[in-house]
């Protein structure tokens, strides 16, 4: 005979056994298959010395997904988002009746209140120290500041941090830019980055913003940045349309609140599409790694007790007349669990699609919303 097998694998060849003597006791079964009573205590013994664990095959597909996508708190804490605030002199202009300062402010706070609770966000500000006259020029180009440190979305600090400055200084782009950069790079290289600068001018400080830009696109694992500035001349529009594109994201122009809100609530729905996204690959990943974990799990138990059966009939620690009898529970053993195996896995598919199923949902709410 052979030791058990399953169709398609190749096992040993074992001794043929003569057929069981009549002195081997009782019948009783083991997964539905005869077996004398001294052959079942030495399948017993065999089971606890060399049997495989195959529960351990037989493992659910993140059951954290079981009730559903959470865009809330699902796949979004490697998700971080800088917004840079302008507070320069010429943030103090008005736009009707407001400042250009507290319509940034307010629109800033909405946008940061809708942000899904599981991103990670921050403030950076420049222009608020010193003044715009010569004399402190020095003094407000290097005082950028990290008023709100990025961290699990703590908006609520943020919108508090923003009452405790007012526009005074000059424009430090290209090194809001680079101070950014260095911000992002200590959250770790891998996570999803936004990156949103609002303001209304153009760089006063000396720097290079195009070369701060390339310099963050070649350090920052896919980071987005969009620009939302008050630019009313054409070339500066288009100047910054070119920084913004070289970041990843877009320009977008505002000349008063309703153009601020609806530019950010662009880049908050582009940060929850994303977000969705993420999560789909994340759950893919998840959804075939488990498969093929339970797979190999099973592949290597089944080995692993072929090789032991036939090292123990080899070496006769199992006697001639159990052998037979032994190797068809086993065989039949193996066949349960990886048939519990299957019906796991059919019954993570289910629980997979449904969940692809709702992320698109979520995909299509978002896009009737831009519409």
């Amino acid at each position: 005979m052979t030791a058990f097998g399953v169709v398609g694998k190749k096992v040993e060849s074992v001794p043929e056994e003569p057929p069981p003597s009549k002195d081997l006791g009782e019948i009783t079964t083991a997964y539905g298959v005869e077996i004398h009573n001294k052959c079942f205590e030495q399948y017993q013994d065999f089971i606890k010395n060399y049997g495989a664990d195959y529960s351990k095959c037989i493992v659910d597909f993140n059951e954290k997904y079981c009730g559903g996508f959470d865009p809330d708190t699902q796949a979004l804490f490697d998700v971080n988002i800088i917004v840079i605030l302008d507070s320069s002199g010429s943030m103090a202009e008005k736009i009707g009746s407001e400042e250009k300062i507290d319509i940034a402010k307010k629109e800033v706070s909405d946008f940061l209140t809708k942000m899904p609770q599981g991103v990670n966000t921050g403030l950076v500000v420049y222009g608020h120290k010193g003044s715009n006259y010569t004399a402190d020029k020095d003094l407000s180009c290097k005082g950028i500041e990290e008023v709100v440190k990025l961290g699990k979305n703590n908006y609520s600090d943020i919108i508090s941090a923003m009452n405790s400055f007012q526009p005074r200084g000059w424009t430090p782009i290209a090194g809001s830019l680079d101070f950014t950069k260095n911000i992002f790079n200590s959250s770790g290289k891998n996570n999803k980055n936004y990156l949103i600068l609002v303001f209304d001018g153009i760089e006063s400080c000396g720097g290079d913003s195009l070369d701060a830009v390339s310099d963050i696109r070649l350090e920052i694992f896919d980071i987005k940045l969009s620009i939302i500035g008050f630019a009313t001349d054409n070339n500066i529009q288009q100047f910054l349309t070119k920084i913004a594109i070289m970041g990843g994201g877009s320009y977008l122009n505002a000349y008063n609140s309703s153009d601020i809100a609806k530019a950010l609530n662009g880049q908050l729905l582009v940060i929850k599409k994303d977000c969705i996204r993420m999560t789909f690959l994340k759950m893919s990943s998840r959804y075939d790694t488990n498969n093929l974990n339970n797979l190999n799990c099973w592949l290597s138990g089944y080995k692993k007790e072929s090789e032991d059966f036939t090292e123990n009939v080899l070496n006769g620690s199992i006697d001639s007349e159990c052998r037979l009898e032994i190797s068809d529970v086993l065989r039949v053993r193996h066949i349960e669990f990886w048939y519990q195996k299957r019906d796991l896995e059919e019954k993570n598919d289910i629980i997979y699609n449904k969940l692809k199923s709702d992320l698109n949902i979520e995909l299509e709410a978002i896009e009737n919303q831009k519409n």
